[in-house]
């Protein structure tokens, strides 16, 4: 079963909301490694990851909009049903808030979610509903590109994945830079070429109309 979700800005970390579960003193100790997970991600971070926790629990999350959507879950719980929650989760959370969470600057500033949060937990804890989604054809993975990670890799490499993930949002930055520049160039050139061309144009035509109406 799902034990647990959080919500935050990928681009910062800013938490934007989670289910009230994790108030849970037995969770606190996965609550700071969901944490130390959300801190490494970065806009070129994969899409879909599970990550293992232990032999008991592991992580899984999507990043949609730049907005990260985690859970927490019981080992034996199925990865293609924790994937359609948090794909529910994204779905509701995008439509209702979306346009609202780049200029968000409070900590869970839309905790109003966490009900649609336990709502849905609570629907998939649901055998019947489980049952009827694990009868659907299509598997999660063949749609999405999964990737799957150990704590250890994230929390005991951070500093290496600090690095890495600086150095591609530098790359991303440059490569930026540079189509801004290009475009900026074309249409330097573009005027250059045709401008004079354009203003005679201009000109004839403004000369048509003066002479021809007045």
């Amino acid at each position: 079963m799902v034990l647990f979700a959080m919500l935050c800005r990928v681009t910062d970390g800013l938490m934007l909301s989670e289910s009230m579960d994790t108030l849970n003193p037995t969770f606190d100790k996965y609550r700071l490694q969901a944490k130390a997970i959300i801190s490494k991600l970065s806009r070129v971070s994969d899409k879909a990851v599970t990550v293992d926790a232990n032999d008991k629990y592991y992580f899984a999350y999507i990043i949609e909009h730049e907005i990260c959507y985690l859970a927490f879950c019981e080992k034996s719980y199925s990865k293609k049903l924790v994937f359609r929650f948090l794909d529910d989760l994204q779905k509701e959370f995008y439509n209702t808030y979306g346009f609202e969470v780049p200029s968000a600057k409070r900590p869970y500033q839309f905790i109003a979610f966490e009900s649609f949060i336990t709502k849905t937990k609570k629907l998939y804890q649901d055998t019947r509903t489980q049952k009827n989604l694990s009868n659907i054809s299509v598997e999660l993975d063949e749609v999405r590109n999964i990737m799957t990670k150990n704590i250890k890799d994230i929390v005991g490499r951070g500093e290496k994945l600090n690095d890495l993930n600086e150095k591609t949002e530098f790359l991303l930055a440059d490569s930026l830079k540079y189509e801004k520049q290009t475009v900026a160039l074309s249409s330097k050139l573009f005027f250059k070429k045709y401008g004079p061309i354009l203003i005679i144009a201009f000109f004839v035509l403004f000369l048509y109309i003066y002479l021809y109406y007045f």
